[in-house]
């Protein structure tokens, strides 16, 4: 490369820097928001209807005005911007505008009840969304499937215990199974009244609600529920009408109080931000039903605005997930790489000096009794306020750490000691699974037969943590990168089982490949981003990049180069587990080509024109500021559900461009 090219790469680099200091917290954290779809706000007014909390009118406003910008041409919201509509949403969506006090006729309204019945209507919404139907009387407890709270008084043994689920999903049926097990129905008020009326003009029967029961909308089903869950749910329904009323008051109030327990746990142990916003809205209606006095109540709804995002010009919205110890850790990692710049050097001091906070440095008390695995020595994805670490978060967060000391561009406040970096280790790989690769959260508890007995018919994969490609690269390159920094202080035992670990991880990784070359994505869209995790974690096991697996990983993404030199997956690759390109008249995604350029870069050096062109198709997309445009969204989980993670398209393109001048400036 000759000295111009090197020089435009390092402009644009110094730019890039120049926006990220705009974006960095008081704190030194790199927080952007993970944008997700109007759900959550809609369920957000129904609680509040419920228990009688006032939103004040510049809320109400912006409540409205996110719905008004994230409204699809149809009438009818999605589960994503790029998404088709969904009977499940446009219906929250509906309900909650009336309840904020906007009259059927409203445009927004009569637009969304048109698409309803365009569509036929409410009968065949998602279970999900039929019980928030239920709460609030518009649709009868009976034609529900039966999410029994007695499951919590199995034995732990047992393999239907819930602890076996995956965290969020079993949180989400604790709140459904209390909120079912009370079959609680919010009093009837005039708006009700009137919604019942505007979203069953044909009239409210329950008999057509039972003919409905296993019917699910064609716009909104993603996985049917299978023969062998639906057996299960008639059994139950059995069960639930054959036991005598001595036998079965007695055995609902147990399971009701044993719930409970659980739901306070969660709201004490997370100073009642809980683990997402969905959970801590239903458990703020358990509170409810329980004692609409409930002492910890308004501690509980207090706790839900840490995941507002809130200003006049996006209006309300409630984010599913933060990002800021994720999204520091990557940059902190990114400023490693070319450190020359003080900028980077400075933001980086600030930065480092706040991760360490957010590490969780004692127990959770009494965790164990209520299925929380070990968390001391982990990060989780959000902030120091949110006490659910993950394994890649912790793995990502000690890499970048070790790396900015060893760069020099950290001080004493962001430097771990020994007995943290070995903590964070001890968490890691608590976290592997049978088969060498790593969950997220937790290991697996249950058996993959649990994958059959998916009842959230919009989403796939919930049920049970996997192990993830992503997770296993993560997890086996910070091990790997905590040995060789650590060297002889490791002790030897931990050493000898961190070893075994990364294997370990390696062949399962190896053993995961997609017959594309690739690896599926699960956190992200798709092939780009499981492949840039996996492909580091092989190279921190010790393969090298002429290893056949790596060589066909690089030969499917250089294969996958568009004409403009970027990258550019669609999310339907996510629903249909295989690559699927973006049309031709989409821009490439700056996030998409920084992975790809990141992957290369480490493992492929010598592909030296679809670097350039990656590396020159970023830098023509860059903006004046130093940042990179809105694009398409390229976070997901659970196959379906699609995340715009807003600092993705700055600090993935960022990193690219400080490895491009690390390797050849």
């Amino acid at each position: 490369m000759n000295l111009d090219r090197r020089t435009v790469v390092a402009q644009a680099h110094g730019r890039a820097l120049a926006y990220l200091e705009q974006q960095q917290q008081p704190n030194g954290a790199f927080a952007g928001e993970v944008v997700w779809n109007p759900m959550l706000p809609c369920q957000y007014v129904i609680l509040c209807h419920i228990l009688g909390h006032e939103i004040a009118p510049a809320r109400r406003d912006r409540i409205r005005r996110a719905l008004e910008l994230q409204v699809r041409p149809d009438g009818g919201w999605g589960m994503h911007p790029d998404s088709p509509s969904y009977l499940f949403h446009t219906t929250l969506g509906y309900v909650a505008l009336r309840l904020l006090g906007y009259d059927a006729d409203d445009p927004l309204c009569a637009d969304a009840r048109a698409w309803i019945r365009d569509h036929g209507g409410v009968w065949a919404i998602p279970t999900w969304g039929r019980i928030w139907l239920a709460i609030l009387g518009l649709h009868p407890w009976e034609g529900i499937q039966p999410i029994v709270p007695e499951l919590w008084l199995l034995p732990e043994s047992a393999p239907l215990h819930p602890r076996r689920l995956y965290c969020h999903m079993r949180l989400i049926y604790l709140g459904l199974s209390f909120v079912y097990g009370h079959r609680f129905v919010a009093p009837m008020d005039h708006t009700i009244a009137s919604l019942r009326t505007e979203l069953y003009p044909e009239g409210y029967d329950e008999r057509r609600f039972a003919a409905y029961r296993d019917e699910i909308a064609p716009t909104d089903l993603f996985e049917a529920p299978s023969p062998g869950l639906r057996r299960a749910f008639d059994l139950l329904r059995r069960v639930e009408s054959a036991l005598p009323r001595a036998v079965a008051q007695p055995l609902r109030r147990r399971a009701l109080a044993r719930a409970l327990e659980h739901i306070r746990f969660e709201l004490r142990s997370t100073g009642g931000v809980c683990l997402s916003p969905v959970n801590g809205m239903l458990f703020c209606l358990a509170l409810h039903i329980t004692d609409p006095r409930h002492p910890d109540l308004a501690k509980a709804l207090r706790g839900l605005e840490y995941w507002f995002w809130e200003d006049d010009v996006q209006g309300l919205r409630i984010a599913g997930a933060r990002s800021d110890i994720w999204d520091t850790a990557f940059l902190l990692q990114a400023f490693a790489e070319w450190p020359q710049p003080e900028r980077a050097r400075t933001l980086a001091r600030r930065a480092a000096a706040w991760l360490p906070t957010a590490q969780i440095q004692e127990e959770i008390a009494c965790g164990a009794e209520h299925y929380r695995e070990p968390a001391y020595g982990g990060w989780g994805f959000a902030n120091e306020r949110h006490p659910w670490p993950v394994s890649d978060c912790t793995a990502e967060a000690t890499e970048a750490l070790l790396r900015c000391e060893q760069a020099g561009i950290s001080d004493e406040a962001g430097r771990l000691q020994q007995g943290r970096v070995l903590a964070a280790v001890e968490f890691v790989l608590r976290r592997q699974n049978d088969d060498g690769g790593f969950g997220s959260y937790e290991p697996r508890r249950g058996s993959m037969l649990l994958r059959r007995y998916n009842p959230a018919e919009i989403y796939g994969n919930c049920m049970l943590e996997y192990s993830y490609a992503e997770c296993t690269g993560s997890c086996v390159r910070g091990l790997a990168h905590a040995l060789r920094s650590l060297g002889p202080r490791m002790p030897s035992e931990l050493a000898a089982r961190v070893r075994k670990s990364i294997a370990a991880g390696r062949d399962a990784l190896l053993a995961q490949q997609h017959e594309s070359g690739g690896w599926l994505g699960f956190w992200g869209i798709n092939l780009t981003y499981g492949t840039f995790f996996a492909v580091g974690g092989l190279l921190a096991s010790g393969l090298g990049p002429t290893h056949p697996a790596i060589v066909r990983a690089c030969r499917f993404l250089v294969e996958s180069q568009r004409d403009d030199g970027g990258w550019a997956e669609s999310y339907l690759g996510n629903l249909q587990d295989r690559p699927v390109m973006l049309p031709d008249r989409v821009p490439s995604s700056a996030t998409q080509t920084a992975w790809a350029l990141l992957t290369l870069l480490e493992a492929a050096p010598h592909e030296r024109d679809a670097i350039e062109r990656g590396v020159g198709y970023l830098v023509a997309r860059q903006r004046d500021d130093g940042g990179w445009p809105d694009e398409l969204a390229t976070g997901v989980f659970f196959n379906t559900a699609v995340l715009d993670y807003v600092l993705y398209r700055q600090l993935f393109p960022t990193w690219a461009l400080a490895r491009w001048l690390k390797t050849f400036a």
